[in-house]
């Protein structure tokens, strides 16, 4: 992974907003409708949430279409101030800084073919808490992450404010995860 020190110090919030940030490109297969969803349903809810997205777009015409797509979805479900989307392509750097500064990362992945994610591994390089939907592309780090409990808009929203509330109360498994998550890092 990206050899990465987060800075020790994080921007002080004035309520209790839990940020969610996701990362990777703007592609169909990585769940970013859902969790657009995902955080609507949060909110109806009473669940203080952001999300801060940073999805650069692909050059495909496919990318440029979803990044319409989700920002039509953040207009129709009335997200605008809960929702940030910045679709810049970032040096590591910059981008890691920027992720290092939300409270969990979400990757939300629907099917997709591929073997294994090095978006997620850019997530743990953060230092943040990661969460991934269950599928075998993150087989390879699924002790190190959160498993969110399916792919639905439903089931990432459950699962977001499970760990939400884990992580808030220093639960013993979430110290857990995050103490292994630690250890990957440092011998990754």
């Amino acid at each position: 992974i990206v050899d990465f020190v987060p800075s020790m110090t994080r921007e002080t919030r004035e309520v209790e907003t839990f940020v969610i940030g996701s990362y990777g490109f703007f592609l169909p297969h990585k769940g970013l409708l859902e969790l657009i969803e995902a955080v609507a349903l949060l909110r109806n809810q009473g669940e203080l949430v952001e999300l801060q997205m940073f999805n650069a777009e692909y050059p495909v015409p496919d990318s440029k279409i979803l990044i319409e797509e989700a920002m039509n979805k953040i207009d129709s479900l009335n997200l605008g101030d809960l929702v940030s989307v910045c679709t810049d392509y970032f040096e590591d750097e910059v981008c890691l800084s920027k992720l290092a500064g939300v409270d969990l990362i979400v990757f939300p992945y629907q099917e997709t073919g591929e073997s294994s994610s090095a978006a997620v591994r850019y997530g743990l390089a953060t230092g943040r808490p990661v969460a991934v939907t269950p599928l075998s592309i993150f087989e390879d780090v699924s002790s190190v992450v959160f498993q969110l409990p399916g792919q639905s808009p439903q089931d990432i929203a459950d699962g977001i404010r499970e760990i939400r509330h884990k992580l808030k109360s220093d639960n013993f498994s979430t110290c857990d995860v995050i103490g292994l998550a630690d250890q990957w890092r440092e011998r990754h």
